[in-house]
């Protein structure tokens, strides 16, 4: 098993986003790179509990340090990265360490921590972008060598340290419609101009080699059958998962966003012209029949994109009421509206988002990516103005609808977000540095046992 994306990407995106939430580089640098020597058993059981060091009221045990080297060296060994020399390892992880203790320091006494849900959910993450259950990413895990208590102990501290920065610094940085100006103005490059960008959805209907005239007629008819049923309504991505024998079948054919260069030149010569959201004609290649959907066209000049307008009504996670309670509270919501009820009223009186409720639950125009995954798999199912059933996200439980959709030029404002979020990050990233350097410096911090010795 493939054990990079499951492992790295959510806590390297943890160490790293925003500032990233760590020093991402020197997390890399040093974390990256493990030696077993301290977690192959050569210490005598009561070296594991040896204070390493003392910071402020707290301490670092040599036990806290190994279980560090055991998550580093599951991720650099799963990248297939080089281990360093075990003493830049070391000091590099035990200064982590020594840093972490003094942001929790600083989390609990704000009340700031990651719940036990936002952990789950975490773990779900991971194992949904990784095309695995619970249960098979709690198996890899295992097989990496790392206990799954330490594991989730990892992303809780990770969480709670990025909610810190998040309210600390991040929140206080501010980015000025002038800096974006001149950030877009010295970070041009005409050269990629014209470099082409394509999302597409793909439906394939196989053909054996021997195929007669009669068999390729009748897959032609069957998927141009597929294709009108799409056009009267049929989400793509359904129309995929029931029909096409692709390998992205279970993705909803999507094939995701690639360069001319990346992409067949059948599959080019079937789109050229297609705006975003629309058809191919169905064609022929030596494996099959294809059809393909436009999702969005994007170039350095122009990103086109099929937005869509939606509207939600949610009922929030409690600990009081089980899921199975509150989503069967949700299906009665919709079974109202199916049954002629004016879904705006009811959002405005059922729904426990504050931010939309008084809008009719209406989110506004939104381009892919712009949802949570499980938010975005349940309107691939819908057609406009087709009302969901009951699905689940972090925030809670919610049905939605799709009232509209149209094509949009975003290219402009996607670079200026863009540029925007790459200011905001080193301008996070460097408060980051100065206050952990300052609380470094006003800790108290003193080394009781070197870990060499």
């Amino acid at each position: 098993m493939e054990l990079v994306s499951v492992f790295a990407d959510l806590r390297r995106a943890l160490r790293c986003c925003t500032v990233g939430l760590r020093r991402c580089l020197g997390r890399v640098l040093v974390v990256g790179a493990v030696t077993t020597a301290l977690s192959a058993g050569t210490f005598a059981e009561e070296s594991l509990n040896r204070v390493l060091v003392v910071v402020n009221d707290g301490v670092i045990s040599e036990a806290d340090l190994n279980r560090e080297i055991s998550l580093a060296e599951m991720e650099l060994r799963s990248a297939g990265q080089p281990l360093p020399p075990r003493d830049v390892l070391v000091s590099g992880l035990l200064e982590e360490l020594i840093v972490d203790a003094l942001l929790l320091s600083v989390a609990a006494r704000l009340s700031i921590s990651a719940s036990d849900r936002e952990v789950a959910y975490a773990l779900m993450t991971i194992a949904q972008q990784n095309g695995l259950t619970l249960a098979q990413l709690e198996t890899a895990i295992a097989e990496a060598g790392v206990a799954l208590k330490a594991y989730e102990a990892d992303l809780r501290k990770q969480l709670t340290i990025r909610k810190l920065i998040d309210r600390r610094i991040r929140r206080q940085v501010t980015v000025n419609e002038q800096e974006i100006d001149e950030y877009l103005s010295q970070n041009s490059n005409s050269e990629d101009n014209t470099t082409l960008e394509l999302g597409l959805a793909h439906i394939l209907l196989k053909l054996p080699s021997n195929a007669s005239e009669t068999e390729v007629a009748n897959v032609r008819s069957r998927l141009r059958e597929i294709r009108l049923e799409i056009v009267a309504g049929l989400a793509f991505t359904e129309a995929a998962r029931r029909y096409s024998e692709g390998n992205k079948a279970a993705q909803g054919g999507f094939l995701g966003i690639r360069t001319a260069e990346q992409l067949p030149q059948l599959f080019l010569d079937a789109v050229e012209g297609i705006p975003a959201g629309g058809l191919s004609a169905v064609f022929k290649s030596s494996n099959g029949w294809h059809l393909l959907k436009v999702l969005a066209r994007k170039s350095q000049e122009e990103m086109v994109v099929l937005q869509q307008q939606v509207r939600h009504i949610l009922i929030r996670a409690s600990v009081l009421l089980p899921d199975e309670q509150l989503r069967a509270r949700l299906e009665r919501v919709r079974d109202r509206i199916v049954a002629g009820e004016d879904f705006g009223a009811v959002a405005r009186l059922q729904s426990e988002d504050t931010s939309t409720r008084a809008l009719g639950g209406n989110l506004g125009w939104l381009g892919p990516g712009e949802l949570p995954s499980e938010f975005e798999q349940a309107l691939d199912l819908l057609s406009v103005n087709e009302v969901s059933p009951a699905f689940q996200t972090a925030a809670g439980w919610h049905i939605a609808q799709i009232t509209g959709e149209r094509e949009k030029d975003v290219g402009n404002t996607l670079r200026r977000r863009q540029a925007k979020s790459i200011i905001a990050g080193r301008k996070t990233e460097e408060e980051f540095e100065q206050w952990t350097q300052l609380l470094r410096e006003e800790a108290f911090v003193r080394y009781r046992v070197r870990p060499a010795e």
